[in-house]
């Protein structure tokens, strides 16, 4: 996976887990047509858009898996960063993905991927495309020794464990190997402020440290805040990038309730 690709991780995440625990909890709920628009800011200026969502159900390798999507599009107004990414990726029922697929423009230059992960035959299919001159084309095979996550999937492990209080670890694939990232799930409830609410929203909150470096810069310490709800929605987090503290939070959404943060 190229650097490149690499930004949902850098400013999603935040939202991660564990590559050995195998249980979801009970209390997270999927919902289909479930749909999440974030705004990305550093201080007061705003450096792009993130939505996420979960498509549908979809049978692939015999087994049924939800179909998520991550789109990111940087503010147009900014000199230093253009980019126009779609992330699809179908996870299973454990939150663990079977299939990833990139599809990512950066400063007008389109790159293209497909992450398979065969849990049976211990591997990860790799083919990159870069739509540049040169046109890069590579097709490989990397060994899959353990259960892993990637940069969709840890959102929705962290979210079904968001209510839980242990320490994990995740291996996670990024840029085409293996990182680690630590996770505290605190099960503490804490409270944020947010646009869309007059009152502070109650929140299950986490926080853990990146062991290594990203698109972006992301490294070091980030926080998340889920709702309390069984959809446990992501409402806001923040991060260290190569510009300083970064903030993602919540701004429109489908299919949740009204006051979905509600005790």
């Amino acid at each position: 996976m190229t650097k490149r690709t690499n930004i949902c991780l850098g400013l999603l995440f935040y939202l991660c887990s564990s590559a050995t625990a195998l249980q979801i909890d009970s209390v997270y709920k999927w919902q289909i047509g479930e749909d999440l628009t974030y705004r990305v800011s550093w201080g007061f200026i705003r450096l792009g858009t993130i939505q996420l969502s979960v498509v549908d159900t979809v049978q692939m390798m015999g087994q049924t898996t939800y179909h998520t999507k991550l789109i990111i599009d940087s503010n147009p107004w900014l000199f230093f960063i253009n980019m126009h990414s779609q992330y699809d990726s179908y996870l299973l029922e454990n939150t663990f993905p079977l299939l990833l697929i990139c599809k990512e423009e950066i400063n007008d230059v389109e790159y293209n991927s497909r992450y398979q992960f065969d849990y049976q035959e211990q591997k990860i299919k790799v083919h990159y495309e870069g739509v540049e001159e040169p046109y890069e084309k590579i097709d490989k095979v990397i060994p899959l020794n353990t259960q892993i996550q990637d940069g969709m999937s840890i959102i929705f492990y962290a979210r079904a464990h968001s209510n839980q209080k242990e320490h994990k670890q995740l291996s996670v694939f990024y840029e085409a190997r293996e990182g680690i990232l630590d996770i505290n799930f605190t099960g503490n409830r804490d409270s944020i402020e947010a646009a869309f609410s007059d009152d502070p929203i109650p929140a299950l909150y986490l926080n853990g440290s990146a062991h290594f470096t990203a698109i972006a810069g992301f490294n070091g310490n980030y926080e998340g805040w889920f709702s309390l709800d069984p959809q446990h929605i992501p409402l806001m987090a923040r991060m260290e990038v190569f510009v300083g503290s970064v903030y993602i939070e919540l701004e429109k959404w489908k299919t949740w309730p009204t006051k979905p943060y509600a005790e």
